[in-house]
């Protein structure tokens, strides 16, 4: 055997020796782990219709305990009833060190991308730990659909995919988790909970309304709720900034932030950038100040077909039928209070908008707003969104929402688990207005009472966060709060958020729950700091 074959020989035997000793080093879990590899779940073990579940990929991942440890990580699909619809494509993934809990991760958008479950909450904080370094088993879904794009509708042309869309495909995933998380550790975890941000806050909204035993506990950011009714909006706000002369382009932006700012910054007792006081800025603002003095377009000022849009987008929605839940319209969105109206796609960078629209070249609202109507309402892939009258299909409307939506004001089954609720959004949101979760907190607490309603959920409204964006990019750490409730029965005390947008990274400010908002203190001198704030009510 000469020098590069005896050479090549010793290498591939190298190679083969270190994997058999990595192999004698891996944990007993690691072979436990490869070995859920093609395990089948029943249909009968999932609580809503499907044929079945297998995994077809299953890995050990090591990692050190600064990162949380080793965990096994599961894939694989639950098969539909109807084998034109897709699969729901789903992760488990089960750390080494477990705490006995799970937690799952809800989507965003239209889904249709697999949420792998292994980063942080919505907005949390950078120092906190993720849940899978917490110990959680975490799990999280594709909602029973592939898709390229957050926006793209063409599976809700599809029976089955629309109603995974609206909520089934949670029940589905948390049951096939279960399974998995019991097949892996010997038992199921002692407490589960749910979380996530737009869609993925309707999602959490939806599964303590639907399947209540099921969970402990739910952070729930800004929720895309009710969803239908959130679509019917954006719909009309785009009919109207596309009307003749009608459109807002950036500079009309930038005039209407700068005079509603101008109006409302110093109402909080600081001018900061942020305005806090948004119920005396509704009452102080007036756009007709705005106004061009002939009425026509003019440099530094709105026509009055331009007006006459922004007031649409500033007014509720009303459904031309009751939704499910008995919910009768959407609330306005937040622009003459110092709305992001820069926030997912804006207004757009032209006046006449392509069909169907297009993401940052058209209306964001209009563009949301499409899918569901071509493909989920419409059901015709060629429909003209723009010519969408809702009284016209008010069967199909209701249909509709009584699969996506998640309307139920009166919680007690959940709470009677023992459930509680982080509720949260941000008041210049532009993509889902705060106003309609401030009527959904409203009709809890009507339907409850507000003594009961404040021993299970805590609602927070924070200045200046948009959907993600805006001038207070709020980050806390919500799932050490809820545990230490639903966990150890400590309430929220006092919270606080801090700010992650670049240029003012590291201020703070106080987690006020609604309607209270953050108030300058009379004396203080630090506007960066949250010690230096109150939390008042007008």
């Amino acid at each position: 055997m000469n020098f590069a074959l005896k050479l090549a020989a010793t290498s591939l035997l190298a190679l083969a020796a270190g994997a058999a000793f990595a192999q004698q080093q891996q944990p007993p879990e690691a072979a436990k782990c490869a070995g859920l590899r093609g395990m089948s779940i029943p249909a009968a073990a999932i609580g809503e219709p499907t044929s079945g579940a297998d995994v077809y990929f299953a890995q050990y991942v090591d990692g050190d305990a600064a990162a949380g440890g080793a965990y096994c990580q599961l894939n694989g699909g639950i098969d539909p009833v109807d084998p034109e619809a897709p699969d729901i494509n789903f992760q488990v993934n089960l750390p080494l060190q477990w705490n006995s809990k799970a937690i799952q991760f809800g989507g965003g958008g239209y889904n249709g991308t697999l949420r792998t479950a292994t980063d942080q909450v919505s907005f949390g904080a950078a120092d906190a730990k993720t849940p899978l370094q917490r110990g959680y088993a975490t799990y999280g879904s594709d909602s029973g659909h592939q898709t390229p794009s957050p926006i793209d509708g063409r599976f809700l042309m599809n029976d089955e995919a629309l109603a995974n869309f609206g909520g089934a495909q949670l029940k589905k995933t948390h049951d096939v988790a279960m399974a998995l998380i019991k097949a892996f550790y010997g038992s199921e975890p002692a407490r589960n909970y749910i979380q996530g941000n737009s869609q993925g806050g309707h999602e959490g909204l939806i599964a303590i309304q639907r399947w209540p035993g099921d969970y402990d506990g739910a952070l729930v950011t800004h929720p895309a709720n009710p969803f239908s009714a959130l679509q019917m909006s954006g719909n009309m706000a785009g009919k109207a900034l596309y009307q003749k002369s009608a459109w807002v382009g950036p500079e009309g932006v930038e005039l209407l932030n700068g005079a509603v700012a101008k109006a409302c910054d110093k109402l909080d007792g600081v001018e900061d950038g942020l305005i806090g006081n948004t119920a005396a800025c509704a009452k102080t603002f007036d756009v007709a100040s705005l106004r061009c003095a002939s009425g026509a377009a003019g440099d530094g000022c709105f026509s009055d077909a331009q007006i006459t849009a922004l007031d649409v987008i500033n007014s509720r929605w009303v459904s031309p039928v009751k939704l499910q839940g008995g919910a009768d319209g959407f609330e306005r969105w937040p622009i003459y209070e110092g709305g992001d109206l820069y926030g997912l796609w804006g207004v757009g960078k032209r006046p006449e908008a392509s069909v169907p629209p297009t993401p940052v070249a058209d209306f964001g609202l209009a563009v949301l707003a499409d899918p569901l109507i071509r493909f989920a309402i419409a059901r015709d892939p060629k429909f003209n969104s723009f010519e969408f009258d809702p009284a016209k299909w008010t069967d199909r409307l209701v249909a509709v929402s009584n699969l996506i939506d998640a309307n139920e004001p009166d919680l007690s089954p959940f709470v009677a688990r023992g459930g509680k609720m982080l509720l949260m959004h941000g008041t210049i949101d532009f993509a889902i207005t705060p106003y309609n979760t401030v009527e959904y907190y409203n009709r809890v607490v009507a339907a409850m009472g507000a003594d009961k309603a404040r021993e299970f959920m805590r609602f927070y409204m924070v200045p200046g966060f948009g959907h993600g964006s805006g001038k207070f990019q709020m980050r806390w750490d919500p799932l050490t709060v809820l545990e230490n409730w639903v966990e150890k029965d400590e309430a929220p005390g006092a919270l606080v958020a801090t700010d992650a947008a670049k240029e003012t990274a590291g201020r703070t400010r106080p987690m006020c729950e609604y309607p209270a908002y953050p108030h300058f203190k009379a004396g203080a001198n630090d506007p960066n700091s949250a010690a230096s704030f109150e939390c008042r009510e007008n």
